[in-house]
């Protein structure tokens, strides 16, 4: 019983790790948007547009819902919403390997090949 205990307490704390991770301030690929994550009902995350050079873009329109941690894939999972026109996209994020600030979001669309973008963590220490 001790051990289940154990098994149970490192699975919660490597969860936690990876949402702690995710969760907060992430620059667009080009800087011209700032995307907030964080957490949502049970143990799914979102992602708002935060701010946006864009004149077209609304801030706080949701971009990522339904985002889940796939423990067998070591990726999250979700539904990436384009801007423009609100069309859903299958997407897969993990982070870089070799930059922990840095994620790669790959997204499933229709009849084109898959499309990876990347969000760079936001630095909010600086003045």
């Amino acid at each position: 019983m001790r051990k289940l205990l154990i098994v149970v307490f490192f699975i919660t704390i490597s969860n936690a790790i990876q949402a702690q991770k995710l969760t907060g301030l992430w620059y667009s690929a080009d800087s011209s948007r700032v995307y907030e994550i964080k957490a949502a009902d049970g143990n799914q995350f979102i992602a708002a547009i935060k701010s946006s050079e864009r004149k077209t873009d609304s801030v706080g329109y949701i971009v990522l819902r339904n985002l889940v941690y796939n423990s067998h894939k070591k990726r999250y999972e979700g539904v990436i919403y384009a801007v423009t026109d609100g069309q859903p996209a299958f997407v897969k994020i993990k982070f870089d390997k070799h930059n922990s600030n840095k994620l790669i979001l790959k997204l499933n669309r229709m009849f084109v090949m898959d499309v990876a973008i990347d969000w760079v963590r936001a630095d909010v220490s600086a003045p």
